[in-house]
């Protein structure tokens, strides 16, 4: 039995050439290919990670100066909030507005005056605030939480001796044009 093939059934030099590039095009096209969805995956990942520093991680958008000019704002705008004399109530108040902002403003202004000045001075309420602690949970370019330890010390005329309390407050701050004041202060 023989196992040649008859010249006329054969593929032509002509056409086994032309196979032969058409399957090496084949394979180039599969390796462009390849690398194309490589490139693409690079760019899909570029974008995400970009995406979630942005996004997520505003905090990185921050330098540590902001952070530092937070704390300090949320700080002494505690002290100021938390602090008063009935002998310089009024002005105590009005330099504690002067830490706050928005609608949290409304709200110090018409609770300090309809009821914190009223019982204060009829019954002599002193307090000193002192913050033992603050830190920022969060922080971004025109918002910031921070966390503030305060202990808190009052005297009253029915009650000489000092009382102290510690407690913790939420402190959320608004960059209002270049300074940090305070916008909600919510104990925890």
């Amino acid at each position: 039995m023989s196992t040649d093939i008859p010249a006329s059934a054969r593929p032509s030099r002509r056409a086994r050439f032309f196979a032969g590039v058409r399957g090496a095009a084949g394979v180039l096209r599969a390796d462009a290919l390849v690398t194309v969805l490589v490139a693409l995956a690079a760019v899909a990942v570029g974008v995400a990670v970009v995406l979630w520093s942005t996004q997520y991680r505003p905090d990185s958008a921050v330098d540590t100066s902001a952070k530092q000019a937070a704390v300090e704002a949320a700080t002494t705008g505690t002290v100021a909030l938390l602090s008063y004399r009935p002998d310089t109530i009024d002005e105590d108040f009005a330099s504690a507005r002067t830490y706050l902002t928005g609608d949290f403003l409304a709200y110090y202004s018409q609770f300090t005056q309809q009821v914190v000045a009223p019982a204060a001075k009829e019954k002599s309420v002193s307090t000193t605030a002192a913050v033992v602690r603050a830190a920022a949970a969060e922080i971004g370019p025109d918002r910031a939480v921070v966390l503030v330890f305060v202990n808190q010390t009052t005297t009253s005329a029915e009650k000489p001796e000092p009382a102290i309390t510690a407690s913790s407050v939420r402190v959320t701050l608004t960059r209002v044009d270049t300074q940090w004041r305070i916008s909600s202060f919510e104990p925890v």
